[in-house]
């Protein structure tokens, strides 16, 4: 994303960070020129919590990563075991090797956490809590509609009714009509056809699998000066 951040490149005391192009809404990267002292800045002065510090000089096989923690009063404390995560997966469960802060930056904490080489450069983030994925129905209860409530004024369809043809496999509304005569009425359908894709919902049926009904014309012939209000005279002037 071109978003215009840059305090990285002037928080360095090596001075060797830079976007690229020098354009304010490109990426960072580290120069090289000179040897990062692992002092942590440009990971505390980040505002979008995007930058990590992945130290191989004390041993390449684990290095030390750092990442920015904000927004949590829960103290993280050394030995402290927390979740590495990656953009789209948990990378594993890490002891703390190092807690801080910087003085420049007192509301930004720095957790340091070993990690093996090979997950150090797709780590993005800690998380103190493991993910869990509950089903909806352990959470909440479905409310269904009523098998005796009318579902169509004009025809007197129950809700009951159409379930049971949903039941049987019917997804398209001209079949439910021809079956039941919904929609069928002076209101020609603009009633029940709401609460009909409400049944479909209770039942499973996706909105995609349901096959529109047609939508009845006008049937019956009115003068246009019905509409008008126009008087007729006598001659049909």
């Amino acid at each position: 994303q071109e978003i215009p951040c840059n305090p990285c490149t002037s928080v360095c005391p090596q001075e060797q960070i830079e976007t690229v192009d020098n354009l304010i809404t490109q990426l960072p990267y580290f120069k090289g020129e000179e040897d990062c002292i692992g002092c942590g800045q440009c990971v505390a002065v980040c505002p979008g919590l995007a930058v990590t510090l992945v130290d191989y000089r004390k041993d390449k096989d684990y290095p030390s990563v750092t990442f920015p923690v904000e927004l949590t009063s829960e103290k993280i404390s050394v030995g402290q075991k927390v979740i590495v995560v990656s953009d789209d997966r948990e990378l594993g469960e890490f002891e703390v090797n190092r807690s801080r802060f910087l003085k420049e930056f007192p509301k930004t904490l720095l957790i340091t956490v070993k990690i093996p080489a090979r997950l150090a450069k797709n780590a993005v983030a800690i998380k103190l809590q493991k993910t869990t994925y509950d089903e909806p129905i352990d959470k909440y209860q479905k409310t269904y509609t009523d098998d005796d409530v009318i579902v169509c004024r004009c025809e007197r369809v129950s809700v009951g009714e159409i379930r049971k043809w949903i039941r049987y496999g019917i997804k398209d509304f001209n079949e439910l009509k021809a079956l039941t005569k919904v929609g069928m009425g002076a209101c020609g359908g603009k009633t029940c056809t709401p609460l009909i894709n409400r049944i479909f919902r209770e039942e499973g049926v996706l909105p995609e699998e349901v096959i529109p009904g047609s939508n009845r014309p006008l049937f019956i012939e009115v003068l246009m000066s019905a509409f008008a209000r126009a008087k007729v005279k006598k001659g049909g002037k």
